[in-house]
């Protein structure tokens, strides 16, 4: 009755055994089909349901730039595909910028991805959605100017779309009272530091640039208007930055004072 129960017990092991390779070997098959399936069916964007049609245009202009100079990316579009795609792009373009699975936020000069749906988690989760795409076209759109058609912003986040600013920042007047001729010695001063690029309206920092000890500086951005701000103005009366327009291939060259407040 034992050896009876124990050939039983052994065979009733062996099933199970055989059971859970059995369903093993399936979760195995079909991970590798899915996978494959993947593969030959990418994520893909309905632009359908992207409510502007300027939007629309720009996802399906900036996806097939990056299908042609990069490859077809498996998980769909992302920043970072976008960021070396398009030398033009800013970090900052991609605040508020949906994902299927969450959301990026551009703070304190860094670009970083939230999540906002719970689990499952996919390895497209950071991939843009149709409404991300809305948004970054809107936030490159304001970036480089309003006014600019489909074609000019697509053209203004590609390499040709660079341009220089160069120029003195200089701090004055340093005297109370003006002279006629002007002493030297009361001359607008160099201003030897740092300062902020920003958007037009002062609320959005996409870069920072340094100044030499003459005051002058040098530097490469996409195409668009820009205001640029002393990181250190404190003290100084009012809000005070200058407006530069950076045009394709080319260098505009700017002379901004910072106004001391000296009469």
């Amino acid at each position: 009755m034992t050896k009876l129960n124990t050939s039983t017990m052994f065979s009733a092991g062996k099933i199970i055994i055989g059971v859970l390779c059995v369903v093993v070997i399936i979760g195995f098959v079909l991970g590798v089909y899915g996978f494959l399936r993947g593969l030959e069916n990418p994520p893909k964007f309905d632009d359908t349901k992207i409510t502007s049609p300027e939007a629309a245009e720009f996802s399906e202009k900036i996806q097939n730039y990056v299908v042609e100079n990069i490859g077809q990316p498996i998980e769909g579009f992302n920043a970072d595909i976008y960021l070396r795609a398009f030398p033009g792009l800013f970090e900052a373009d991609f605040d508020g910028v949906e994902t299927w699975e969450g959301e990026y936020a551009y703070a304190n000069g860094k670009l970083t991805f939230e999540r906002t749906k719970a689990q499952p988690i996919t390895s497209a989760e950071e991939a843009i959605s149709k409404e991300g795409h809305q948004t970054l076209f809107e936030n490159a759109h304001g970036r480089l100017g309003i006014k600019l058609s489909v074609d000019e912003v697509v053209y203004g986040i590609i390499a040709q779309g660079l341009g220089k600013v160069t120029g003195t920042i200089l701090l004055g007047p340093t005297c109370p009272v003006v002279k006629d001729p002007p002493d030297l010695k009361c001359a607008d001063k160099p201003i030897f530091g740092e300062f902020i690029v920003q958007n037009v309206m002062g609320s959005v920092e996409f870069t920072r640039f340094g100044t030499a000890r003459d005051g002058s500086f040098e530097v490469t951005l996409p195409v668009g208007e820009y205001y640029i701000t002393w990181a250190e103005s404190q003290g100084l009366p009012g809000a005070q930055g200058q407006l530069v327009n950076v045009i394709a291939g080319e260098t505009s060259e700017y002379t901004i004072i910072f106004d001391t407040g000296i009469r």
